[in-house]
């Protein structure tokens, strides 16, 4: 079966002859015998898990003009399917096997079908619950104007219209907030498991700075523009929320290089901000090894986020061609572009990848090798190691000392040398799509 629409179609039917997790179970009930043997006694059961992440990735691409709003209800069903799954030994085995081989295979020419489940279910969680913060936001403020009597001297007319505006915008909400609830409570069970695959560079930084924005609107000072009368009118569930927010924390809280990612957000991460959660967890009675946890981690990160702000000052001088010149960062494993000769850094040409097979625009016929074709650029990278080293020794004797700025020049010298096959690159420019595609 090849049509997208029958294909998502089907998980309805999967959904409909599913085990209930919250049934109790009682043998002597043969219907939920029988739904239990569906998925147990299953004979291609090993690829059922495989064919339901990819009708989730596939949907994304249906060619319909309402494929956008479509792909929502389409997953819907699909949520609780995985949780299902995800409880099952083979099953969640099998997820693994998809996340391993995913982890394996980044820089495969065609990006692994568990890596693209994930990108597409954090771009589902990014958009889902924004949304919902945003209609919660203006149902807020109208409640407040009615409340007030700021209606009461519209004409009838202008009265229908807001009361069906305030109707509008709370359906809307709810079934963001179903989704959202969803999809972040998905990536809370998965995280409990997998972990390679999100605290790589590729996705890390995006999970963080995701988590941290959310977390800013629901224990910061924002939280107060989405307290709207009745929280379950709108399936509004901000204990919930939090909780499986600082669950994927803690799942992820072991890896250094997650931890480091953290403070890197610059748009929402700050201590306070994890202070605010602490208290929220307090607040809402969250177990005390899961507090006790989350404190340390939030400790843990500080320490990271202080060192860090010592090494950007230290490396504040760095010249232009240490930076990725679309990031504006310090690159750590800098590479360079085949076609346009560009050099950036891997982790962002990654990122740029993945969402362009995402968006459609670079079809796998004009990838070239994906990742494989990258060239790395020796020289640059050992010197950017190097430099900061060299950067925090001088800074940290002083620059009045001869000796060392005899050293500083001298390194200078060899830097100049290193670097002298540089100078017959093209500046840096802006980067297409079409920077992977060898030309013939």
């Amino acid at each position: 079966m090849k049509n997208p629409h029958l294909r998502a179609k089907l998980a309805e039917v999967l959904e409909a002859v599913m085990p209930h997790m919250d049934q109790t179970p009682n043998p002597l009930l043969s219907s939920v015998f029988h739904r239990k043997r569906v998925f147990c006694n299953f004979p291609y059961a090993s690829h059922l898990a495989e064919a339901l992440i990819k009708v989730f990735v596939d949907i994304e691409f249906t060619g319909d003009p309402h494929q956008f709003e479509q792909k929502f209800n389409y997953r819907r069903p699909m949520y609780p399917i995985l949780r299902y799954m995800w409880g099952t030994d083979a099953y969640r085995e099998s997820i693994k096997d998809l996340a391993d081989y995913a982890s394996k295979n980044l820089e495969a020419m065609n990006p692994p079908l568990f890596l693209r489940f994930l990108n597409l279910l954090m771009n589902d969680a990014i958009f889902l619950l924004d949304e919902a913060i945003q209609y919660l936001s203006k149902i807020k403020i109208q409640q407040i104007e009615k409340d007030r009597g700021e209606w009461d001297s519209l004409t009838p007319e202008a009265r229908r219209e807001k009361e069906a505006g305030l109707q509008m915008f709370g359906q809307l909400a709810r079934f963001h907030n179903i989704m959202s609830n969803e999809t972040i409570g998905t990536l809370a069970f998965l995280t409990s498991e997998i972990k390679s695959l999100f605290v790589h560079p590729f996705l890390a930084e995006r999970i963080i700075s995701m988590l941290n924005y959310f977390l800013q609107h629901l224990v910061g000072p924002k939280m107060g523009a989405l307290k709207v009368k009745d929280f379950s009118e709108f399936d509004f569930k901000p204990q919930q929320l939090v909780s499986d927010i600082c669950t994927i924390y803690l799942n992820l809280g072991d890896e250094e290089n997650f931890c480091a990612t953290v403070p890197k957000d610059g748009r929402s991460y700050s201590p306070t901000l994890f202070a605010q959660t602490v208290r929220v967890l307090k607040k809402i009675n969250k177990p005390g090894n899961m507090i006790v946890a989350f404190s340390n981690l939030a400790e843990r990160i500080k320490s990271l986020a202080d060192l860090q702000q010592q090494e950007e000052e230290t490396y504040a001088d760095a010249c232009d061609e240490f930076l990725d010149p679309i990031m504006s960062t310090l690159m750590s494993d800098p590479v360079v572009l085949p076609s346009s000769r560009v050099t950036v850094d891997r982790s962002t040409i990654a990122r740029h990848l993945l969402r362009s097979f995402r968006e459609g625009d670079i079809q796998p016929a004009t990838r070239g090798d994906g990742l494989s074709v990258l060239e790395p650029w020796p020289s640059l990278s050992v010197t950017s190691r190097r430099r900061p080293r060299r950067w925090s020794a001088a800074c940290g004797c002083g620059l009045g000392s001869v000796y060392n700025l005899e050293i500083l020049n001298s390194d200078r010298d060899s830097e100049r040398k290193e670097c002298a096959g540089s100078r017959g690159r093209p500046a840096a420019v802006a980067m297409t799509p079409f920077d992977l595609h060898e030309e013939g």
